[in-house]
């Protein structure tokens, strides 16, 4: 794909130990020295370049990866990292040139699944990039020299990561996103957390900036716990705590107009009270302490934040939450999953509107549900399977609902739980709204066609859907094996949004995250660029600050030790940051 105009370079990255590595590898040793030989073990690493497993034969020595330098320059032959390998015999060195063609001799690549432990002697081999020399740790394994990965990585500017998560090494030859690696917890399990199959879930991870310092919330419902871990402007983890969640069920996080901190939570109603409180917002202040609070109840919930998120929008002093729940009390007697919506006035706490059985905003079923404030009007986006089906936008004023539309409509039977779409994000400019999510509508009237990313752009004067444009960032057919794994729409200014996406085609490949920047009239500008090789944020919004994007990557080590390895008991969290100009 083309680059889209405005992505700047940005790489600051910490090259972390490799697993298990307990001494560093002795230096170069001058060639009048005896060489000793020490033990080489083959790597279990596995290596991933930009999202893809290549075969590189490697070992490890004194804790530390080495790999072949021709099968790293293979590796990234075609790649904004490559870089071309030069021998001079006479003088026995050899020359690196970054951003040269790589040309290769045979044989790279090529890795056994018969690798036994080896020996191994230091080697004084002579390394020059760009021309001038630079010190590379080495050894020599049965006349093949291998190099520290590490060492490589600094070296040529190339981005390495060990991820203890799938015992793997990860090269990213991404320059438009930063990449920052730092020892941290992870509560959440994983942030490989975005679960929307027919329906949706609410998010327990945000991201927000009070001051200079970086906070990293996560809820733990297993612990009854909400986890704050404070970084500083390097990323450096400077102060942690925990505060006692107040119900058995996290909603949401939201950081108030008012700079105040608001956290809705849930508990299960299967007794369908209704005196039971259901939902509670708590407000605390910038230190986490709590100043107040509203109970809620005789809402007709038998269970909150049920098949789908919650999210928050404040404005002149009000709170809007807009989620998803199970509600009792209908005429055949069941219970019916539908949308609910709150209106709680942020100094004194009341509630000043709620949903009851059947609110002016009824979505039924809604799958996901988004909410933000355009001045005194609220904006309402719902993803409905039966009554409507589909992508709806309700626009309520003076506490009426004043306008409806359908903006993508899906086939098949009211209430099949199946649509082929999605929806993921919603904001505000100064003439549209615009919403963001994906769909099998593309190219076809059935919802078995190829899904696609979709922003429809609805005009602040519209009035029916003929004046709604919904445009397709993507294209494919409708036997594409693509899957749009999760959509995030991002407002960096009143005429500047940022859509980031997701790409699945199989398992034996990383997801790749797609990049497309838009104005306020939902028109792109420059075209879509793909950023093989960085993690998607997964179920949290990112940050957004200025011109800039972060999110994170990382599992937690009880999660690590359920699957593929054991080896690492800490956590490492890597910061993931995109520039747009």
């Amino acid at each position: 794909m083309k680059k889209f105009a405005g992505m700047v370079l940005g790489m600051s990255v910490l090259f972390g130990t490799m697993p298990g590595a307990l001494v560093e590898a002795s230096p170069i040793a001058a060639t009048n020295q005896q060489k000793e030989q020490i033990s080489a073990i083959p790597t279990l690493s596995a290596v991933w370049v930009n999202g893809k497993q290549v075969s590189m034969e490697g070992y490890n020595i004194g804790g530390s990866n080495y790999f072949k330098l021709r099968d790293l320059a293979k590796a990234l032959e075609g790649t904004e990292k490559r870089f071309a390998v030069d021998f001079d015999g006479a003088g026995g060195a050899i020359h690196l040139q970054p951003g040269q063609a790589y040309k290769s001799i045979g044989g790279e690549l090529t890795g056994s699944d018969r690798m036994e432990r080896k020996k191994a002697t230091t080697a004084g081999t002579k390394i020059t990039v760009n021309g001038s020399e630079v010190s590379l740790s080495a050894y020599n394994i049965e006349g093949s020299t291998y190099f520290k990965l590490r060492d490589l990585g600094q070296a040529l500017n190339i981005p390495v990561i060990w991820r203890a998560l799938d015992n793997s090494v990860r090269i990213m030859t991404t320059a438009e996103v930063a990449v920052t690696t730092t020892d941290a917890k992870v509560y959440s399990g994983t942030t490989d957390d975005y679960y929307y199959s027919n329906w949706f879930e609410p998010s327990d991870r945000y991201l927000y900036k009070e001051g200079s310092t970086l906070n990293l919330l996560e809820a733990n419902e297993e612990e009854q716990a909400i986890h704050i871990q404070q970084f500083d402007e390097s990323y450096s983890r400077v102060k942690e705590f925990t505060i006692p969640m107040e119900l058995p069920l996290f909603g949401g996080f939201h950081q108030g107009e008012d700079g105040n901190y608001y956290v809705v939570y849930g508990q299960s109603n299967d007794e369908e009270s209704n005196t039971k409180p259901v939902y509670q917002v708590v407000k605390y202040d910038t230190g986490w302490t709590k100043l107040a609070q509203v109970d809620i109840s005789n809402v007709y919930v038998s269970e909150p934040f049920d098949a789908g998120n919650l999210t928050m929008d404040s404005s002149g002093g009000k709170l809007a939450v807009h989620s998803t729940r199970q509600r009792y009390t209908s005429t055949d007697g069941l219970r019916h999953q539908s949308n609910i919506s709150f209106l709680i006035d942020m100094k004194t706490m009341a509630v000043l509107k709620k949903g009851e059985q059947w609110p002016d905003n009824h979505v039924s079923h809604s799958f996901a549900a988004y909410v933000k404030f355009d001045g005194n009007r609220l904006v309402y986006v719902d993803h409905g399977d039966a009554y409507p089906r589909s992508i709806v936008m309700q626009l309520e004023q003076g506490g009426e609902i004043t306008r409806e539309l359908d903006l993508i409509s899906f086939a098949g039977e009211i209430g099949d739980n199946y649509t082929g779409g999605y929806l993921g994000g919603l904001e505000v400019s100064s003439s549209n709204y615009l919403v963001a999510g994906s769909s099998r509508a593309y190219g076809a009237e059935t919802s078995d066609s190829g899904q696609n990313v979709f922003v429809s752009v609805v005009p602040k004067t519209a009035q029916s859907e003929s004046a709604v444009k919904t445009v397709w960032l993507t294209k494919h057919s409708p036997d594409s094996p693509i899957q749009i794994k999760e959509t995030h729409l991002a407002r960096i200014n009143d005429n500047k949004y940022v859509l980031l996406w997701g790409e699945e085609e199989g398992y034996e490949n990383d997801p790749i995250l797609n990049v497309a920047v838009l104005d306020g009239q939902g028109n792109m500008i420059g075209e879509p660029q793909a950023l093989p090789g960085v993690p998607l944020p997964g179920n949290m919004n990112p940050l957004v600050e200025g011109d800039y994007l972060t999110w994170y990557y990382g599992a937690s080590a009880d999660y690590r030790n359920s699957g593929p390895t054991t080896q690492q008991s800490t956590d490492t969290l890597e910061f993931y940051t995109l520039k747009v100009e």
